[in-house]
This record gives structure tokens, sequence and C-alpha cells, in this order.
């Protein structure tokens, strides 16, 4: 009986035991490294820190486009057609006009003020010789100051505020006029014309003459960093089948609006310079250089990552455990970062 009661009691032990064991905390596992370097007696893949150069860019990309192509469009609404110039197929110049609104209006204020002008600059000039002829009388008159000679003065002053006034006024009047004209941007061939009769109207959205230029090839991109590509500027432009020096252009010249968007952008074209053209559609890069520190510390960049604005590396310490640890970083190119404390030239840290 008492064998019997033994057998059961210490399959039951037995049980326990094996359930207490899972009560127990259990060790979290150390995940393991790709096997490529060993180090302090754990096989990790690594990085050392060296000492060489690191630099601050911007980088911009650019597309490239074989042609230049401009759509015209009037940038006002609903005004008669006066004439378009331009012919499909014919060669235009820059700076050709290639079409106008109705401008009657606008020619007709320009002469009215002009006549105007006129008629005050000849009433100046009379009343600057009148002063000269008052001042001569003073001065025979012993140099006392006549009435005649201030009200003179007077007149002159009233003169040349009318003529300022009048001049701001034609200055307008002349932009008005513009604004009812279209040119040529660059050197090309008109590609398209619209169709007009009598009753048509402008429209702002409308495009009204296309000219095309295929004789250059530029890079361009609507881009934030816009300043940093002031016309006339060279600038190389990276791509994978080689480097193109290029030369910076004025947008309207390339046939691109050259107004700044809501969101701060602006238009940049660079032509290349005599070089032969990539084909088919190409994309590039400009690299600035803002600032290059030279013989600093640094890592790859893979080898270190950031919580918040801190910037830390693993390490194995003493016991053999992967340990993040607090760094301090400078410059970074995109490839390496500039190691400002906490480590030494020639340490290795683990690549994470």
């Amino acid at each position: 009986m008492l064998k019997k009661l033994i057998a059961p009691l210490a399959a039951l032990g037995m049980a326990a035991l094996l359930s207490g064991c899972f009560l127990l905390p259990k060790e979290t596992a150390r995940p393991e490294l790709p096997l490529v370097t060993p180090y302090n007696g754990a096989e990790y893949a690594t990085a050392e820190v060296t000492r060489g150069d690191v630099s601050d860019e911007v980088k911009v990309t650019f597309a490239y486009s074989p042609t230049r192509r401009a759509d015209l469009r009037f940038a006002v609404q609903g005004r008669s057609y006066g004439v378009i110039l331009a012919a499909l197929g014919s060669e235009v110049k820059a700076g050709e006009l290639v079409a106008e609104l109705d401008t009657s209006a606008e020619q007709e204020a320009i002469r009215a003020t002009e006549t105007e002008l006129a008629k005050l600059r000849i009433r100046l000039e009379s009343a600057q010789t009148a002063l000269e002829l008052a001042l001569e009388e003073e001065r025979l008159q012993g140099g006392y100051s006549t009435v005649a000679s201030s009200a003179r003065q007077a007149d002159i002053a009233y003169y040349e505020a009318a003529i300022a006034i009048r001049e701001k006024r034609l200055a307008e009047q002349q932009e008005d006029l513009e604004s009812l004209r279209l040119y040529a941007p660059f050197d090309g061939t008109v590609t398209y014309v619209k169709a007009i009769d009598q009753n048509t109207r402008s429209g702002k959205t409308e495009t009204v003459v296309t000219v095309t230029d295929t004789t250059s090839a530029l890079f361009t991109t609507l881009t934030e960093e816009w300043a940093r590509f002031p016309v006339g500027e060279t600038v190389v432009v990276h791509t994978d089948g080689g480097d193109y020096l290029c030369v910076s252009r004025d947008p309207a010249d390339c046939g691109l609006s050259a107004e700044l968007t809501p969101k701060g952008q602006k238009n940049v074209c660079l032509e290349i310079l005599e070089q032969e053209p990539p084909e088919g559609s190409v994309r590039g890069e400009v690299r600035i250089v803002l600032e290059t520190r030279q013989g600093v510390l640094r890592l790859p960049l893979r080898a270190v990552f950031t919580a918040g604005d801190r910037y830390y590396v693993y390490h194995e310490d003493e016991s053999g455990l992967k340990t993040a640890m607090e760094i301090g970083c400078g410059l970074s190119d995109g490839s390496y970062i500039e190691i400002t404390e906490g480590l030494e030239e020639g340490d290795h840290v683990i690549v994470s």
C-alpha cells in the first residue's frame, strides 16, 4: 500500500517542480549581428573611428530637358484681341512681339499723358527763364527780393511737381500696355498659334503662342534653394552618365515662370556648356558645399543612431554585452558624420 502511494506522490511533486520553472523570469536573448569582423572575442560587424573630411552640403535635384518650350499667355481676362503676329512654323527672335490684345485705349491714354508732359515742360522752361530775368532785375536793384522772383519760383515748383506726377502716370500706363503684349522669350520656332476672330476674348489660362527651341540643353527644377543659383553662376550637375558644366540662366529666358510660389519656390534653369547633352530623360544633382571640416574624427553614418536630438553608438562592454553609448556629433555629409566627443581615433563600434 505504501509503494502505491509513493509513486503518485512522486509524480505530483515532479509536475509541481516543472510548472514552477515556468514562473521564473526568462532571460532576454541578445540578438545576433551579422558575422563580419571579430571584435573583443565576439563576432560583430564593426566600424572604426578614423580621421577625414566632412562637408555640410545642400543637394538639389534637376531634370534634363532636351528642348526649351514657352507657352505664352496673357495675364488679362476678357479683353478683345488685337493681332497675332507669329505664324505657325515661323522663326522668332528673343524679344520679338508675337501677339497683342486690343491696345487702342491704352495707347490713347499714353498719347494724352505725353501731350500734357510736353506742355508742362515748355511752361517749366518759360518759368525758369522768367526767374533768371527776375533775379537779374533784383541784382540791378541792389539784391532785394521782389515779388516777381518769388512768383517765378512758385511756378517752377508747381510745374516740377506736375511733371513728376505725369511721369509716374506715364510709366504706369506703359506697364499696362506691355501687359497686353506677348514677346518671344528666346530664339525659336513657333509650334502653336491660337485661332482667333473678332469675337475672341483673352483668357488667363489659354495658351496663345508656343515657342520651342531645340538647339539648347537644359536642366531645370522648382526649388526653395533658388537663391543659390544666381544668373550667370556656373555649377556642375552630377548624373549617372557623367558630370555637366552648366551656367544658370534667367528662368524667363528658358520659358519658365520667374515668380515665387506660395511655398517659397522658384524655377531654376541651368544650360549645359560646350558638352554633348545627355540622351533621353536624365536626372542630375547639384551639390553645394556650405561648410567643410578637415581632418576630424568621423564614423560611417550607418554606425550612429539617434534618439530625439541625441546620438548613440553600440559597443561591446567588458562583460561582452552590446551596450548603447551616447556620443557628440557635428557635420554630416550623408555618408560620414563628425564625432566631437565620446570616441577616439581607432575605436571600434558595432554597426547596428
